[in-house]
C-alpha cells in the first residue's frame, strides 16, 4: 500500500512540474501583437536580459538595422522634443518687422507686424517672427522657423512717471509732449502757455488714462 501512494504521489508531482516548466516556457516565447497596420514582436523583459538585450542594446541595434529610416520620422517617447515646441528661453527670436500699417507686405511675408502699441492684451497685435534654436539645445526638426502669437510691443526711452511729472510741474511749456515726441503740439503748447492753463490739465488727465501715449507707437518702458 505504501509502495502505490508513493508512485501515486510521484506521478502527481512529476505532471505539476511539466505544467510549471511548459508555462515558463510560453512565458518566454515572443509574443506578436498587432498594433493598427503594423506587426511587432514583444520579448518579455525577463527574456531580454538573459539574452544580453537591454533596453540600450535594442535600441541601438534598432537604430543599426534602421538606418536612416529611423531619423526620418518623429519618435514621441524619445528624449527629443519638437524644435517648434522649445519655450522662448531656448530660442533666438528676431524683433518683430514693422510694415507701417502695410496690409500687403504682411500678406507677403505672411509675418511682421500692422502697427504697435497697446495697453491691453486686445490691443495689442500679435504677429509671427523667425526664431532659431541656440546651438547647444538639441531638438528635432528645422532649427530656424516662424513662431506665432509674438506681441507687437516695443519699448523706447519713454517713461510714465517721467513724463507725468513734467507735465504736472512744466506742462505749461510742452515739456510733456517734447518728451513725448510730439513737436508740433508741443511748440504749440509752449506758445500759449498751456492753452492759458486749460490744455496743461487736459494733457496731465490724458496721461493718467493712458490717452496721451509716445509719438513712435512705443509702450512705457516698465523700468524706471
Amino acid at each position: 500500500m505504501r509502495i502505490f501512494y508513493g508512485l501515486l504521489a510521484f506521478l502527481v508531482a512529476r505532471q505539476h512540474g511539466a505544467q510549471a516548466i511548459q508555462a515558463r516556457s510560453d512565458k518566454e516565447q515572443p509574443q506578436t501583437v498587432v498594433s493598427g497596420t503594423a506587426v511587432q514582436s514583444v520579448v518579455p523583459v525577463q527574456a531580454q536580459l538573459g539574452s544580453g538585450m537591454g533596453p540600450s542594446s535594442s535600441s541601438s541595434s534598432a537604430s543599426s538595422s534602421s538606418g536612416g529610416v529611423g531619423n526620418s520620422a518623429f519618435y514621441p517617447l524619445g528624449p527629443n522634443v519638437m524644435c517648434s515646441f522649445l519655450p522662448r528661453d531656448f530660442l533666438d527670436c528676431k524683433d518683430p518687422v514693422d510694415h507701417r500699417e502695410n496690409a500687403t507686405a504682411q500678406q507677403e511675408k505672411k509675418y511682421g507686424c500692422l502697427k504697435f502699441g497697446g495697453s491691453t492684451y486686445e490691443e495689442v497685435e500679435h504677429a509671427m517672427v523667425w526664431c532659431t534654436v541656440f546651438a547647444d539645445i538639441e531638438c528635432y526638426g528645422n532649427r530656424t522657423f516662424l513662431r506665432a502669437g509674438v506681441p507687437c510691443v516695443r519699448y523706447t526711452d519713454h517713461y510714465f512717471v517721467t513724463t507725468l511729472i513734467y507735465s504736472m510741474l512744466l506742462g505749461f511749456l510742452g515739456m510733456d509732449r517734447f518728451c513725448l515726441g510730439q513737436t508740433g503740439t508741443a511748440v504749440g503748447k509752449l506758445l500759449t502757455m498751456g492753452g492759458v492753463g486749460v490744455w496743461w490739465i487736459i494733457d496731465v488727465i490724458l496721461l493718467i488714462t493712458n490717452n496721451l501715449l509716445p509719438e513712435d507707437g512705443s509702450n512705457w518702458n516698465p523700468y524706471v
